[in-house]
């Protein structure tokens, strides 16, 4: 009979941590777009200002102010990240960008970058 249990208990408590670790990697957010600029801060953190349904034509020879003003009409948004990370990216990278959910009010918002794939540079 505790034998029993113990194997209920222990498959209850397996089941919950398969669960919990299937909601942690379900429950990031994407975007897909274009990298129109990226930033060096002085704050420790790096941003990309990345804007879905563009093209590299649409951002050539565009001023910051311009960019942004494109990113706040596509839904475009800043992701940030620890200097050193990321160095292959550039202006013009076609990427997948994931984050958990939560950004600054700003416009465009501000993110956490968790993950990046490039789809073509």
């Amino acid at each position: 009979m505790k034998k029993g249990i113990f194997i209920i208990l222990f498959v209850c408590i397996l089941s919950a941590c398969t669960q919990q670790g299937n909601k942690n990697n379900s429950s990031l957010e994407q975007q897909e777009g274009i990298i129109v600029d990226i930033k060096e801060n002085q704050n420790g953190w790096n941003q990309i200002l990345v804007v879905s349904n563009v093209s590299e034509g649409d951002i050539s020879n565009k001023k910051a102010d311009e960019l942004i003003k494109m990113a706040q009409e596509k839904d475009g948004a800043y992701y940030g990240f620890e200097p050193g990370k990321y160095e292959e990216l550039e202006v013009g990278t076609h990427v997948i960008v994931y984050w958990d959910g939560s950004q600054l009010d700003s416009n465009p918002p501000q993110r956490g970058l968790e993950k990046v794939e490039i789809i073509s540079k």
